[in-house]
């Protein structure tokens, strides 16, 4: 679903069977909470995007079982994102 210019994700998507769910190059400024709770998803991709760090949260990164978040692009540095919480249950596997 990437280069849609979608601006919202609906909390809906708790309900996908997908692994995998790349939204890249959109405009997506939020996620909603019930994503962690999506049972498959193991594969994020949400680059280039208008997220801000407070989009990733701890919920999203403790509680789901994505196991790769791709979230380059967006409206933080990747040294902001190694200093979030619940960063190393989903980037410890990636460096």
């Amino acid at each position: 679903m990437s280069d849609n210019k979608i601006r919202t994700l609906p909390e809906s998507l708790s309900e996908l069977q997908v692994v995998e769910l790349n939204m890249n190059r959109n405009q997506v400024a939020s996620i909603p909470a019930s994503l962690s709770r999506c049972p498959r998803l193991k594969v994020l991709r949400l680059e280039e995007n208008c997220l801000a760090l407070e989009a990733i949260t701890p919920q999203l990164l403790k509680e789901s079982q994505i196991s790769l978040l791709a979230v380059d692009g967006n409206l933080f540095d990747a040294k902001q994102m190694r200093e979030a919480d619940g960063y190393d249950q989903v980037f410890h596997s990636q460096s």
